[in-house]
């Protein structure tokens, strides 16, 4: 006679059915080649169908890829011109953002079974930062500085949430250059006094993080905060900055009405997963999977911009290679706290199982935990690698200006020519 074991049975299925539709979840088109395909064509001057591609993936149906959705196809609208759609997509990944990082106990539990990959994608602390930036260069692609100084403004306050979310323990919590694009976005407004105040937390930013991100103080910040010291009436920090500038052999230039080229150069490092395992009680190895990031270069050596018979030369100004590298070290401990604790948990069930039923179930769901024990990949690849810089003066109301791309002459449109400040912006792969 065959005695059947309900309950036992009842866990087998159970387990079985998860195996299915781990399956299925490992089966699936990854995000990043949905993303590679989608810069693919966007490089191959096919915008239009980078959009539908993406548009018609798999990410534009997922509830917890929403937020890579939206950041994305941001981008790439940017990158075609539509930047009041742009900055829809753009908006809605802000206001995202704000909900995610307050997960639920429920998809906390959840990513605590399976792996981080199942649950909403939160996004890191400088992707929400950088929403910011891209909807402020729409903005000024439209003509509206008001707007651009208010996404500007919100990065500060972005980054103070995320110092005293982390009491401090964080890298990423102030940033040189998006200091100094806030400082010229009032420079455009005419505001030279709010300029100054920004350009000063800019040249303290670059000062203090230095060593950090290997970005030196830029050559035409002296100048910027000589020309808007002055104008502000501000003596004493005027002849500060104008003797330290001195004392560095900076050659200070004069500034009434200039063009700012922003090249937004080469592609951001991507997620990679680093396995390891370790054998339990049992002799069944156990998996951890942790994330590391790995370099994508790409992009130009440099911008040249071309006025008055002279040549000013585009500098780094941000290094995203840099910032997604020591982001991740800062995330890197409290993701391995998790994973340990999850594959802890995972074992205690098997020996569990294993002790308490005849059947082969514990070694089962050690096979569904390694199966599902998984990095999450996912990340905000059309941001670059870097930004650069390039300050020229121009004649007021100029609506072209030549520059040079690693040596290929081009015209670039400048947005906002009738400001003090016309602003130009080139993206490189």
């Amino acid at each position: 006679m065959v005695v059947r074991h309900p309950i036992r049975l009842a866990r087998l299925r159970s387990l079985l059915a998860l195996v299915i539709v781990t399956g299925w979840l490992t089966g699936c088109v990854g995000s990043r080649a949905i993303q590679d395909k989608s810069y693919y064509l966007c490089r191959s001057g096919q915008a239009d169908a980078a959009v539908a591609h993406l548009d018609a993936s798999s990410l534009a149906k997922s509830n917890k890829d929403r937020l890579l959705y939206l950041m994305e196809r941001g981008t790439l609208l940017h990158l075609q011109g539509a930047y009041e759609e742009s900055n829809v997509d753009f908006e809605m990944a802000d206001r995202l953002t704000e909900e995610l990082y307050t997960k639920s106990l429920s998809a906390g539990a959840l990513s605590f079974l399976v792996n981080d990959g199942v649950i909403p994608y939160a996004g890191s602390d400088y992707e929400s930062v950088y929403l910011n930036y891209y909807k402020a260069l729409n903005y000024l692609a439209l003509g509206e500085l008001e707007e651009a100084g208010v996404e500007a403004r919100q990065v500060d306050e972005k980054l103070r949430y995320f110092s005293d979310l982390y009491e401090g323990k964080t890298v990423f919590r102030e940033d040189g250059f998006l200091r100094m694009l806030t400082g010229l976005i009032y420079q455009a407004q005419g505001d030279d006094n709010n300029a100054f105040i920004a350009y000063r937390l800019a040249w303290n930013s670059f000062q203090a993080n230095r060593e950090i991100y290997g970005v030196p103080i830029p050559d035409i910040l002296w100048s910027l905060l000589v020309t808007t010291a002055d104008r502000s009436s501000l003596w004493q920090e005027r002849n500060e900055f104008r003797n330290l500038a001195k004392e560095r052999g900076i050659e200070l230039q004069q500034l009434e009405t200039f063009a700012v080229v922003l090249v937004n150069n080469g592609r951001i490092p991507v997620k990679q997963e680093r396995k390891a395992l370790f054998p339990s009680g049992q002799g069944f190895p156990i998996k951890l999977a942790l994330l590391e990031f790995v370099a994508c270069g790409g992009g130009v050596n440099y911008v040249t911009l071309n006025s008055d018979d002279r040549q000013y030369r585009s500098v780094m100004v941000e290094n995203l290679e840099s910032i997604a590298f020591k982001s991740l070290n800062d995330e890197i401990a409290r993701v391995l706290v998790k994973a340990i604790a999850r594959a802890v948990t995972k074992e205690t069930i098997a020996r569990r199982l294993d002790k308490d039923s005849n059947a082969p179930i514990g070694m089962l769901l050690r096979i569904v935990n390694m199966i599902t024990e998984n990095a999450d990949l996912r990340s905000w690849n059309g941001l670059p690698r870097e930004i650069q810089l390039v300050v020229a003066p121009v004649a007021l109301g100029t609506e072209q200006v030549d520059i040079e791309i690693d040596g290929r002459s081009q015209e670039l449109t400048l947005v906002v020519p009738a400001a003090p400040v016309g602003f130009g912006f080139i993206r490189t792969f």
